[in-house]
């Protein structure tokens, strides 16, 4: 075996042998350009020919590719009888790559062409066509221009048949060639992982509820679902369906504090009750708001016997209409009302703190009536001091 089909054989059990990897990234067109050395062969009584190479390459997909490239080479006579070649060729490569990866990209590639040669120290020239295969390898340096300066190997076996010309016949010699390649084109932005945490489905950035239990269904806010709207999610709660606005335990059944017919948020010491609303530039309690009134007083009274330092706050508060001094007296005069009542229905008046915010403290927009109806109120809340 002579050493043209070692390198041969080599070739192509290193293409083999290369693991195949998963295409890592967007491969960028690019241009190539460095030095080519030819291996002699004896048929062309020379010397081993160098010259340089010119290209282009494109990536058609992740893992194959195409490159365009002009090339020339000079060979040495290698003695007194020798001959002086000079060769211009344009080929097309087609690549199949083993990886996308910058650091090291390596391909197995196969070349066609034309090839014009030329005798130097005579007249005969031929034009004709080869074929080439081999392996070689992309490697960017990523810590010098932006990543899009890289480094490149290829080393090919060529077979061209020259003719009469220069005597040469049929020719197979290997072709070694090194060079710098420079990637064009824009660099994609690298895929940003979507992280979900608790596995519901919505991504960690839009879940308000970050810690759901596995297998429970989720609203499009990563939150439990709740589809009777007593703050009980649907995965635990034992009473669904239960009527807007009825107070319910942790279970989601109506909850025993009070009537049942008014909401009651809570547990413990440290109760919410239902919101005492108002009508436009008003501070009178309607019926239904003394009716839930009455249920607070009785469930405060019940529960400060649990909890003799129970505490008991009551905010003011108003729509956007109107000044801000005015709407915090109106507040002020809200809240008031509210306490007064209370007080009537046997609530201790030493234990109640009011606060009155005016139209500082919207519970939802004041964009529309609806919205103002619901920031005209007093809140009612309990706390162990």
């Amino acid at each position: 075996m002579n050493h043209k089909t070692r390198v041969a054989a080599a070739l192509l059990l290193g293409a083999l042998a290369t693991p195949v990897l998963a295409a890592e990234t967007d491969a960028l067109p690019y241009l190539s350009g460095g030095y080519a050395y030819t291996f002699d062969d004896s048929a062309r009584h020379s010397d081993a020919g160098q010259g340089l190479f010119l290209g282009a390459g494109a990536a058609l997909n992740p893992f194959w590719g195409l490159e365009l490239s002009l090339f020339g080479d000079r060979f040495a006579s290698g003695g007194n009888h020798g001959n002086r070649w000079q060769d211009y060729g344009l080929k097309l490569d087609t690549q199949f790559f083993y990886s996308r990866d910058p650091a090291f990209s390596p391909y197995v590639g196969i070349g066609v062409g034309a090839m014009y040669s030329k005798l130097r120290n005579g007249n005969d020239s031929s034009s004709d066509p080869f074929i080439d295969f081999g392996v070689g390898f992309l490697h960017y340096f990523s810590g010098f221009a932006d990543g899009r300066l890289g480094f490149r190997a290829d080393a090919r076996y060529r077979w061209v048949d020259l003719g009469d010309t220069g005597n040469a016949g049929h020719l197979t010699e290997p072709v070694l060639r090194v060079g710098l390649v420079w990637a064009l084109g824009e660099k994609s932005e690298p895929v940003k992982p979507v992280l979900d945490a608790d596995g519901d489905g919505v991504p960690d950035e839009r879940d308000r509820c970050p810690d759901t239990p596995k297998g429970v269904k989720v609203d499009a806010n990563g939150c439990p679902l709740d589809s009777d709207g007593d703050g009980v999610p649907d995965s635990l709660d034992q009473c669904p369906g239960t009527a807007p606005g009825v107070a319910v335990d942790a279970r989601g059944c109506p909850a025993r504090m009070g009537s049942g017919r008014f909401k009651i948020s809570g547990s413990g010491a440290v109760l919410r009750f239902e919101d005492v609303h108002f009508a436009f530039d008003h501070d009178e309690l309607s019926d239904y708001a003394k009716a839930m009134l009455d249920d607070a007083a009785q469930v405060i009274n019940d529960t400060a016997q649990k909890y003799p330092a129970l505490k008991v706050d009551i905010s003011g508060h108003t729509d956007a209409i109107g000044s801000e001094g005015y709407n915090q007296a109106l507040s002020e005069r809200r809240a008031q009302k509210v306490k007064q009542y209370l007080v009537r229905k046997g609530v201790d008046e030493g234990r109640i703190s009011l606060y009155s915010y005016g139209e500082s403290k919207p519970e939802v927009s004041n964009d529309t009536e609806d919205g103002r109806a619901q920031n005209r109120r007093a809140e009612t809340r309990t706390r162990e001091e």
